[in-house]
């Protein structure tokens, strides 16, 4: 960072935003520009903005960094300023959460608007108007490499950023996308019910500090030059285990070794004697069940005990029958936990779809 400098943030009064202006100053950034859709601070943001105050010069100025004429304004009111900018860090964005089947036009492309549309327009403005600068960084997000449950529209919203950085790179410009993990208290993570937060951390998928999330980011700057790369706390074998159709890119990525071995051979299981068989089916479901419920070693799950008791709820259950699906290489309904609650009741089901009696 130079004091000679002027530093543009998009988003700049949210919360990914806002950290972000913290780090910049600290690392010696003097003159900010903070873009906004409201171009006014939030109550919570008045204290943090008035602290900054104290060690750089901030303007918040209001633009729609997806509309054009904004996108212009905003440029020429920066250029008449007294010092070149020197770097852009586009952390624009807007939290929504839809299923694809929810989708809509509308919503995909009030998802677009802010991250891809907003970065593009950024790009072409830097191109012709920010002869100085040294970075552009788009705030991306780990749903465009790893996907995530709802987040189709915003994953199509990162992939874009992630392209924009390698389409810069090509022609010789800074360019840098940062597929963000799960931050911690800052951005779409704090407006995350409960239920959602465990879900990503079922998936593998831990929540990490602000300042561990830009204390890296610094480090990438202060590297050989970048054009994207993933920033998180990843738990692999976690991410791998759950996944609901099997992944086998990252199968092999994280497990080399075990590709294979999870799956069961049927011809083996149909010539066991019946207890035998059941005995190793049961212990085949209460593993996958296990592993989806995170139980622990210690962690004693009775075949008896129903689903429901045990914190069940329907997206585990889709990880249950995938996992179950795999090992036995059988089509499963989708109701599978549904119509047999219990572990004991679930291998018996199995038992008769590898092994069906035969009809008098």
């Amino acid at each position: 960072m130079r004091p000679d400098r002027t530093y543009l943030v998009t988003g700049g009064t949210g919360g990914l935003g806002l950290v972000t202006a913290r780090k910049l100053v600290a690392l010696g950034a003097r003159h900010l520009t903070l873009v906004s859709r409201s171009g006014k601070a939030t109550e919570a943001a008045t204290p943090l903005l008035a602290k900054l105050a104290e060690d750089a010069e901030l303007a918040v100025v209001r633009a729609d960094v997806s509309r054009p004429a904004d996108v212009r304004r905003l440029v020429a009111e920066v250029a008449a300023g007294p010092y070149p900018v020197g770097g852009v860090v586009h952390a624009a964005g807007s939290y929504d959460k839809k299923l694809i089947a929810e989708l809509t036009w509308e919503s995909i492309d009030a998802q677009l608007a802010a991250k891809a549309y907003g970065g593009w327009l950024l790009h072409e403005a830097a191109r012709t108007s920010f002869p100085e600068l040294e970075f552009f960084v788009t705030y991306s997000s780990i749903a465009s490499v790893l996907g995530g449950a709802a987040q189709g529209h915003y994953a199509a919203a990162g992939a874009g950023l992630d392209s924009l950085a390698e389409w810069r790179t090509r022609q010789g410009l800074p360019g840098l996308s940062v597929n963000w993990g799960a931050w911690a208290r800052v951005g779409m993570s704090a407006r995350l019910e409960e239920h959602l937060s465990r879900e990503i951390e079922r998936g593998g998928v831990h929540f990490f500090s602000p300042t561990r999330a830009l204390d890296t980011l610094a480090r990438l700057w202060g590297g050989k030059p970048r054009t994207q790369r993933v920033v998180g706390e990843f738990d692999w074998d976690r991410h791998v285990a759950g996944s609901e159709t099997g992944d086998q890119f990252y199968d092999r990525l994280a497990r080399p070794d075990r590709a294979d071995d999870e799956r069961l051979d049927r011809a083996f299981l149909a010539a066991l004697p019946k207890p035998e068989r059941t005995a190793l089916i049961t212990e085949v479901v209460r593993e996958k069940v296990a592993a989806v419920l995170h139980l622990t070693a210690g962690d004693e799950l009775e075949t008896s005990a129903e689903f429901g008791s045990l914190g069940l709820d329907p997206l585990s259950a889709q990880h249950i029958t995938s996992g179950l699906e795999q090992a036995f290489r059988l089509p499963l309904p989708t109701s599978l936990t549904l119509d047999h609650l219990t572990v004991r009741q679930l291998a018996a089901f199995l038992d008769g779809q590898l092994c069906p009696v035969p009809a008098a």
